[in-house]
């Protein structure tokens, strides 16, 4: 299932359990482990059919075990999967398993990987994981998904009863549905769709806001993690769970209902969170004064207090704050005016870097490039083009600050600013607003962006979507390339 590069070892200890360690002094590319999926599976509550196969839309089921979505282009599925259905233990089972309640297709999956005696030991590091229940319950919509779309259509399929070698009982499988969550990468289908990838090694690594490392995918969903940073001999090889730019109190939320962790590193102790100011709040005592959650001596959070002046804020004020932003982000529901009010008006609040600014940020600059894409702008408007770039260029430092070393944050924002700046010069120089030498050093600065990127993303495998990334940077180095030369730049 896995390969470890010969620079690593495998260690344990109370704190970590089993981890990986560099071997050696390592550099920043090298690979350090390469792991094909246990299983891909659509998200839980996914109700559309996938092929069994290469996972595209489907309307036809395989002719042979009468259960299993194909698409026009596959004419088979996993073999184990189709005699257990159309000759084995299963055969007795309802048709209509799949299409009656698609959301099981991953426990379904697992527990036939289980039940295949070439597979069952492939399983054994996550089945043997242990699970405490009672952390689940308490109503977070986790347990409750899982128990509606999975566990429930499950029970009453009649498959537990086939099954009865695996003794399946309700909690058993709300088990192993949290087994696959917390082991499942996001994996992108031919036909970009998202799905869970369970990697048992690669998401047993340990956790850091600051990963040392970088988890690359390709077309068919196998993992290879290479090193972020030089590494010395011991170090710990870390890997993130988290969005790199929430702020800490946002991360340390998902890390508590996605893993069940308290993260302790370096960036989460940090109030600054490396000098970003992400979390920060604008001091209401002073002009200049940037306020930071304090840690009580267990490393709780606390009060606010103004680097500056030292003016404290409540934490509760705080959380109402962020609420009051978070619950007007979901009304805005993708109108640009609604964010750009948002921007005004929240700006004066919080740090410049603050998450949710730069959340906002994201939103408008998304929307303005789909606008691009689809030509909804019959002559585009340099103004909010300039608007894009700027935006862009916001981004920018923070993806550099939070993602050190080789980082694929960072080369997209850069290929976000690339695509933005040529479109907005091109438009300039079509109209007269720049002449050919300012013409020309705007796309020496294009070149230089696109090169850089173009550097983060060279230990990418070529059949990715960063590969393709890459692929899609070179031509744009090409054109500026073709205009330097026409141009005389």
């Amino acid at each position: 299932m896995q390969d470890f590069g010969e620079n690593i070892q495998q260690v344990h200890n109370d704190k970590l359990g089993r981890h990986l360690v560099a071997g050696m002094n390592i550099e920043p590319g090298d690979t350090l482990l390469e792991e094909r999926p246990l299983l891909v599976t659509p998200h839980w509550e996914c109700g559309q059919l996938k092929c069994a196969q290469c996972f595209q839309e489907s309307y036809v089921i395989c002719r042979r075990c009468q259960v299993y979505p194909l698409c026009m282009d596959c004419s088979q599925h996993d073999d184990f999967e189709c005699d257990f259905f159309a000759s084995g233990a299963g055969k007795g089972l309802c048709k209509d398993i799949l299409v009656k309640n698609y959301g099981i297709c991953g426990l379904l999956k697992l527990l036939l990987l289980l039940e295949d005696p070439a597979t069952r030991p492939d399983c054994a590091t996550l089945v043997e994981t242990p699970v405490n229940l009672d952390d689940y319950r308490d109503g977070d919509g986790m347990w409750q998904e899982h128990e509606e779309q999975v566990v429930r259509p499950l029970m009453a399929s009649g498959l537990v009863e086939v099954l009865s070698s695996q003794q399946l009982t309700c909690d058993s499988l709300h088990a192993h549905c949290i087994r696959i969550d917390s082991n499942a990468f996001e994996v992108t289908a031919r036909d970009g769709d998202t799905l869970k990838g369970v990697f048992v090694c690669g998401a047993s690594l340990p956790h850091n806001c600051v990963p040392n490392t970088v988890v690359a995918l390709d077309e068919q969903f196998n993992m290879k993690l290479y090193a972020a940073v030089p590494l010395q001999t011991g170090d710990i090889i870390y890997n993130s769970y988290t969005n790199p730019l929430m702020g800490t109190s946002q991360r340390q939320h998902q890390l508590r209902l996605s893993r069940r962790l308290d993260c302790s590193c370096s960036r989460c102790l940090d109030p600054t969170e490396m000098g970003t100011h992400m979390s920060s709040m604008k001091c209401r005592e002073c002009p200049q004064g940037y306020a930071v959650c304090e840690m009580d001596p267990d490393g709780r959070p606390g009060d606010w207090r103004c680097l500056e002046c030292k003016a404290s804020m409540s934490a509760a004020n705080v959380h109402e704050l962020l609420a009051e932003v978070g619950g007007a982000l979901v009304e805005a529901r993708g109108d640009l005016q609604v964010y750009e009010s948002l921007l005004t008006q929240y700006k004066s609040m919080v740090h410049p870097n603050h998450f949710l600014l730069l959340d906002i940020k994201q939103n408008i600059a998304s929307i303005l490039r789909a606008a691009a894409l689809m030509n909804s702008m019959e002559q585009p408007c340099k103004k909010l083009l300039a608007r894009r770039v700027e935006l862009c260029s916001d981004l920018l430092p923070i993806c550099r600050a939070v993602v050190p070393g080789i980082s694929k944050l960072y080369a997209i924002g850069l290929f976000e600013y690339l695509l933005a700046l040529i479109e907005l010069v091109e438009l300039q120089f079509a109209e007269s607003d720049l002449n050919k030498k300012e013409y020309g050093a705007q796309l020496r600065t294009a070149s230089l962006v696109g090169k850089k990127a173009m550097d983060l993303l060279r230990f990418e495998p070529e059949n990715s979507a960063e590969g393709y990334l890459s692929d899609r940077i070179s031509m744009e180095l090409e054109r500026i390339e073709s205009d330097l030369n026409k141009y005389g730049g």
